[in-house]
């Protein structure tokens, strides 16, 4: 299951590049106190996690991954906040036996720090605990500006672990977010992807109340579910929020 919208135009899919459009796109404001530095360094962080099984062994392949904003007043209609910008990525490789998250589902602890306020210690643990169902964690410790790429350079994935969950925060927001979930990189012939590019559209986690970008909202009672914000509300277009790229370097 997947929060995008995935374009295949061949068996062998192909990156698709856009052209931005700069009217109106928002860069990161740092005297919010929310920029990429209140995060940390931008460097790639691939864990491999120790429980799983040995990444070498099996049909393994690797892979560049991008994510680029794409949040313009063509994406929210309404306009695009001050200090607009994403959280930290945060997700992990792993295989069909677990999910960390899906629609109309409960959202976990990890999920909910994630959607609040962009933190990714929790689910870090969450993609751990996991064990062997996990191959590793995938961690950016800085965000992004509302229209700026950031990239892992190597992700490897292998026969056994062909799906990647990666997830952003939406901020200033209450508890909505963008990302793939369970997204297999294998085709329907067990063969590896070339190139994909998926459209981000925003989720809403069921944590907290609010219809505004912003944050410290009051908690959602009960709990609501994790449901899709595509086409409604601050969210009423279809153009999507950021994308995710999927190149293929390497298989074997």
């Amino acid at each position: 299951m997947t929060s995008s919208t995935i374009h295949k135009p061949d068996r062998v899919l192909r990156a698709l590049v856009r052209s931005l459009a700069p009217a109106y796109a928002v860069l990161l404001v740092a005297t919010l106190g929310l920029g990429c530095s209140a995060y940390g360094d931008a460097s790639d962080d691939v864990s491999l996690n120790p429980q799983a099984s040995d990444p070498a062994a099996g049909a393994s392949a690797i892979y560049t991954v991008t994510y680029t904003g794409t949040w313009t007043a063509a994406a929210t209609p309404g306009g695009v906040p001050d200090g607009a910008h994403f959280s930290p990525l945060i997700g992990g490789v792993h295989n069909a036996a677990v999910a960390f998250l899906e629609a109309g589902g409960t959202a976990t602890a990890g999920i909910e720090s994630m959607a609040e306020r962009g933190r990714t210690a929790t689910l870090t643990k969450e993609i751990e605990a996991a064990g062997a169902n996990a191959l590793s964690v995938l961690r950016k410790e800085s965000g992004s500006g509302a229209t700026e790429s950031s990239t892992f350079e190597s992700v490897v994935l292998t026969a056994d672990h062909p799906r990647i969950t990666l997830l952003s925060m939406i901020a200033p927001s209450p508890d909505w977010f963008v990302g793939v979930f369970s997204l297999s990189l294998l085709d329907a012939e067990g063969g590896w992807v070339e190139a994909l590019m998926v459209d981000l559209h925003p989720w809403d986690a069921g944590t907290e109340e609010g219809e505004e970008f912003s944050f410290d909202n009051a908690a959602t009672v009960p709990q609501g579910t994790i449901t899709s914000l595509q086409g409604t509300g601050k969210f009423s277009s279809d153009a999507p929020m950021a994308t995710l790229t999927f190149t293929l370097q390497s298989a074997e």
